[in-house]
C-alpha cells in the first residue's frame, strides 16, 4: 500500500478520521511538513508485520553468513540433538531414610 501524502494542516483538521482509517488498515499516510521530510502513519498490524519481516530478513542474512563461513551441522547431528531434547526426563525420587 502506498501512503497517501497529507499536510500537517490537513491532518490537524481531519485527525480523528485519519487515525480511524489508519487504525482499520484502510489507508496509510505520509505527513509531509516539508519537501524532504515526512512521517509515515500506518496501522499497528502493518507496523508489526513490517518489524517481523525485517527480523526474519536479518535472521536470514545471519544464517547465510554462517553457512558461508562453514558453521553448519549435518542432518544426523540435528536429528540427534532433537532426539536428545525430546526425550522425557525422569524425575529424581526423593531419598527416604
Amino acid at each position: 500500500m502506498i501512503p497517501k501524502p497529507i499536510s500537517p494542516t490537513e491532518l490537524r483538521q481531519n485527525l480523528y478520521n485519519v487515525v480511524r482509517e489508519v487504525a482499520r488498515g484502510e489507508r496509510q499516510y505520509i505527513v509531509t511538513p516539508g519537501e524532504d521530510e515526512g512521517v509515515v502513519m500506518l496501522s499497528r498490524d502493518a507496523y508489526n508485520a513490517m518489524i517481523a519481516e525485517r527480523t526474519l530478513l536479518r535472521e536470514l542474512r545471519r544464517a547465510e553468513a554462517e553457512i558461508a563461513a562453514g558453521k553448519t551441522h549435518s542432518i544426523a547431528d540435528v536429528r540427534a540433538f532433537v532426539a536428545r531434547r525430546s526425550k522425557p526426563r525422569r524425575k529424581k525420587r526423593a531419598k527416604t531414610r
